[in-house]
């Protein structure tokens, strides 16, 4: 079963419409366990919850200490029922589009095992705690630098097609920034006044298997004026027809909109850009450059600098838009 947030949403605001049942409302998301369906329900505050059914000797292990989120042991009851739940409930309010994007991944769990909903529901939590709790700090200056390069193509490709959202990889740990089907895009942004050397994360990163096509994207931009990163963020958002992945992509790279007015201060403006077809010929080092027909068993992360004004760099430069490459990308 696929279960989206805007169905989320429909079955909540359904939920409003329902009968008071020991002080919430509640609607089935659609997914059956042995005890009982999953709910979408609402408490006397108006305040959202993921119902998840437990037996009736079922022992839970709250988490009431979150700051994002808790789960306690709730009840409904009618006339003719009593039905003890895990109830995911949201605290923080301005993670809302989080809290949805949480809930939509409980529930396929729980749908791909309903006979262990309960752990589903667990495992999810403990693979989200650390993007929940976020690392409370902003990001540098060089980070700042970068998302604002990956975020200019992101609204270029918007511009496009909306939803191309799920084009941006980077932060779910992919090896480029950038996929669509086959292909991909790598983008590298430097505030230096002179030079064209790069930082390479990986031996992977600039790696895709044929016949996959791989262009670097590089930026040189100024940032004492231009359009800020929150700026950006706005843009996009009333772009793009999908808010909620967008926002859970900005909350992994560690952007939060409570840093909104500590960005506001830099902006960015494009001074340069080039675009090269990696591949070969190109200057890099690959898993199979390394290891040829062996595996790389025992060999540490590998991080090295690319200077882009070698010769053989400077040969493999192409005349293409990267929003173009990736929105017509087979």
């Amino acid at each position: 079963m696929s279960v989206s947030t805007r169905d989320l949403d429909l079955i909540w605001n359904a939920a409003a419409g329902r009968p008071v049942v020991t002080s919430f409302r509640a609607a089935s998301v659609g997914v059956e366990t042995p005890q009982g369906p999953v709910q979408a329900g609402l408490d006397a505050k108006g305040h959202r919850h993921l119902l998840v059914p437990l037996g009736a000797r079922h022992t839970l292990q709250e988490m009431l200490d979150g700051d994002a989120v808790v789960l306690r042991r709730r009840a409904l009851e009618d006339e003719n029922r009593y039905q003890p739940y895990a109830s995911l409930e949201l605290v923080d309010e301005g993670l809302e589009d989080l809290f949805k994007a949480l809930c939509v991944e409980v529930v396929e769990r729980i749908a791909a095992t309903p006979d262990r909903a309960v752990a589903a529901l667990r495992e999810v939590l403990k693979e989200w705690r650390a993007l929940l709790a976020g690392n409370g700090r902003p990001l540098s200056a060089t980070a700042l630098a970068g998302l604002f390069g990956e975020l200019h193509l992101l609204r270029a490709a918007l511009r496009r097609d909306l939803g191309a959202v799920v084009f941006w990889t980077g932060p779910n740990g992919s090896a480029q920034d950038f996929h669509h089907g086959r292909h991909a895009v790598e983008v590298k942004t430097t505030t230096a006044p002179e030079g064209r050397s790069i930082r390479i994360h990986g031996a992977d990163q600039l790696d895709v298997e044929a016949p996959g096509r791989l262009l670097l994207r590089w930026l040189r931009v100024r940032s004492d004026q231009g359009t800020s990163v929150p700026e950006l963020v706005t843009e996009i958002l009333d772009l793009t027809d999908d808010s909620t992945t967008f926002r859970l992509l900005l909350h992994k790279v560690g952007y939060r909109e409570a840093d909104r007015q500590v960005y506001d201060r830099t902006r960015f403006e494009l001074l340069e850009e080039r675009v090269y077809e990696v591949g070969p010929g190109f200057p890099r080092v690959t898993p199979s450059g390394l290891t040829g027909d062996a595996a790389a068993a025992g060999i540490g992360p590998i991080d090295y600098t690319l200077d882009l004004d070698t010769p053989s760099a400077d040969a493999k430069r192409v005349d293409v838009d990267p929003a173009d490459f990736l929105t017509d990308a087979p």
